[in-house]
């Protein structure tokens, strides 16, 4: 057994000795790290193998009220699943490490079931990642948005917090706070997993604009003593950028992913910060955020500024989240 593989069952021994996941386990796991197979990626795969071996299991879970683990397991879409939708946003690692458990339980704790899993697992998702299917564009294909407010059908299972000219997704566990320009509300920054994801809506005057906006952005960083460089990810055409900030009175780079997408009269930025904003595969949280927001220009309060090319519109902040 490779060492992967052995580490995805020492976690689950793990779990099943304490009854949750530690702080060891959770580091070993390595959860978010989306490019290459890692110990949590076995586990995720496993338990949709599990779920594939035993639906009745599945059923029963069901009954027994964890429907966000549930609904997670009869998914047909794994990846999507983990963007956290409905009632997905609800699962944490514990419950999905219950699942396993449970279903090992189920056959008598051999340790051949795992083995035999975790080795169809890494399979599987080593063929994913090399295929590039983690990493091709996905927005405004039809399957995903970010979604102008005419535009139907908008998915509607998805729940979303209304700023005015945004509506963005719910994200359990996430913190939310105002981007500011001046005293004028511009911009939702989303904060989670020690990644912050701001966005904002621009009103386009002409015709898509994200082309002639990112060369822009990328001197606009080298100016500041920075770099930044174009790069293509599931967001399609991007920024891949090191910004100087200043944090406890030094100065340091904070890797950032500045993406953008074109929509009738619109432009949708999103800057994604953090430790893993340059991965090659984009956070599946960050992505859900961008591609199932939608953007409705009938609350703009202001028309475009016929001197610029695109003009920042202000965010209604919510009086309850």
């Amino acid at each position: 057994m490779n060492r992967v593989r052995e580490s995805a069952k020492e976690i689950v021994e793990q779990y099943g000795r304490d009854g949750r996941l530690s702080e060891e386990s959770l580091a070993l796991a390595e959860f978010g790290v989306w490019n290459r197979t890692t110990p949590g990626m076995l586990l995720l795969a496993t338990g949709y193998l599990a779920a594939l071996e035993d639906p009745a299991l599945v059923e029963r879970t069901l009954e027994s009220g964890n429907e966000a683990l549930a609904m997670m397991l009869k998914d047909d879409d794994p990846f999507g699943a983990l963007a956290l939708t409905g009632a997905g946003a609800e699962l944490s690692w514990d419950q999905w490490m219950a699942w396993i458990w449970t279903y090992w339980q189920s056959r008598g704790m051999s340790p051949g079931v795992l083995d035999e899993l975790f080795e169809e697992a890494e399979e599987g998702w080593t063929e994913i990642v090399d295929s590039g299917d983690l990493t091709r564009p996905r927005v405004r294909d039809g399957a995903c948005g970010p979604w102008d407010a005419s535009e139907t059908p908008v998915p509607a299972d998805t729940e979303r917090i209304d700023y005015g000219v945004m509506k963005i997704p719910r994200l359990e566990g996430a913190e939310t706070r105002p981007v500011y320009a001046g005293e004028r509300i511009v911009g939702v920054i989303v904060r989670f997993g020690g990644h912050a994801f701001s966005l904002q809506v621009y009103r386009a005057r002409g015709g898509p604009v994200w082309d002639t906006v990112r060369p822009k952005i990328i001197n606009g960083v080298r100016d500041q003593g920075g770099s930044a460089e174009d790069a293509e990810s599931s967001f399609g055409a991007e920024v891949r950028a090191q910004i100087p900030v200043a944090k406890d009175g030094q100065r340091m780079l904070q890797p950032t992913r500045i993406v953008g997408c074109d929509g009738p009269g619109w432009l949708l930025r999103g800057a994604y910060g953090g430790p893993a904003a340059l991965a090659d595969v984009v956070d599946l949280r960050a992505h859900h955020l961008f591609t199932q927001t939608v953007v409705d220009l009938s609350a703009a309060e202001v028309q475009a500024d016929a001197t610029q090319e695109i003009t920042n519109l202000e965010v209604r902040w919510p009086t309850t989240q």
